[in-house]
Order: structure tokens, then sequence, then C-alpha cells
């Protein structure tokens, strides 16, 4: 998983709109953590494999991994040793 930031170009040759893109980011697995309309960026935690969606949507201009961790999908306890 990695937490990003997405830099929304204001003036997309698409006109996406800043809700647009963040809807497409979730569509592609992500989890928006938050929006920031005046500054235009969005921050969001994605699978690290989808990155490469993220930077290749129409609108976006800049994607920043700012931590990348790894998930355990594994929900079970540790056994003590």
């Amino acid at each position: 998983m990695s937490n990003i930031l997405i830099v929304v170009d204001r003036n997309n040759p698409d006109h996406n709109a800043l809700g647009d893109i963040a809807a497409a980011v979730c569509d592609a697995g992500a989890s928006v953590v938050s929006v920031d309309e005046a500054s235009h960026v969005i921050e969001a935690c994605v699978p690290t494999d989808q990155l490469s969606v993220i930077k290749s949507m129409e609108g976006v201009s800049y994607v920043r991994s700012v931590f990348t961790y790894l998930r355990e999908d594994s929900a079970a306890p540790l056994e003590a040793a």
C-alpha cells in the first residue's frame, strides 16, 4: 500500500473536476483520505500496483508516493512461541 498525494491540473484538456478524479481514484481501488480544493490535491491510500493507473489518469499532473508499506491480508493473531 502507498499513501500518495495527487496533484490535479486545473486546466486539464478533458475538464475533469477534482471530484471526478477523486471518484476515479476510488474506482482504481484507493481510499481517498482528503481533498484540498484550494490546492487541487488529493491524498489517498492505494495498492502500490495501481500507482501507474492513477499516474496515467487524465487531469493528473503529478503523483507523489509519501509512504509505502506492506499490508498483510491475514487478520489471524500471532501465536506465542
